[in-house]
């Protein structure tokens, strides 16, 4: 299979769809990141009974999955439980993630990301901010991009976060 470069085929980003080159960005379909590029997608779910879970795929430009986890606690706040996956990624990622040329992180709850990607886009990162220490490691990569994406091409971060509601894995 050929390796399509996504960010030639829609050099622009407003147009630019990372889940695949050839389709609306609202397309339903993931595709792989850029060469040296990774690509983590991230999802939270909150049942009725307060139990939650936290999903986090990672993959490369190949489309290999180098990543997955599922992880369970207690709590009432969706925004909350999304906030703890990417809070996640500080123990998660390894060396040679965090050396990516650019990592996108992908999700499902648009207010989430918008404040990651507001927080990001500020000289340093605020100290009223009580995200601030959580959340300062992804200062140090080299480039983030905050992708919002349907649900329907978060599927495998969401069976995840479900999954590791009740069975935490890595």
């Amino acid at each position: 299979m050929e390796n399509i470069n996504c960010s030639t085929v829609f050099p622009s980003t407003r147009y630019w769809g990372t889940n695949r080159p050839d389709r609306p960005s609202l397309s339903i379909f993931w595709c792989p990141p850029p060469l040296d590029w990774i690509k983590i997608n991230v999802d939270g779910v909150v049942f009725p009974n307060n139990c939650a879970g936290i999903g986090v795929v990672v993959r490369n430009h190949r489309g290999d999955v180098q990543l997955v986890v599922g992880s369970g606690f207690l709590h009432w706040d969706p925004g909350q439980v999304e906030l703890a996956a990417l809070r996640s990624l500080r123990r998660l990622l390894s060396p040679d993630m965090l050396a990516a040329k650019c990592v996108i992180i992908e999700g499902d709850c648009k207010n989430v990301l918008e404040f990651c990607r507001t927080s990001m886009h500020r000289a340093t990162w605020s100290d009223a901010n009580f995200m601030a220490e959580d959340l300062s490691f992804l200062a140090e990569l080299n480039q983030v991009m905050f992708r919002h994406i349907p649900r329907e091409a978060n599927r495998l971060a969401d069976f995840c976060a479900k999954f590791g509601s009740t069975n935490d894995f890595v």
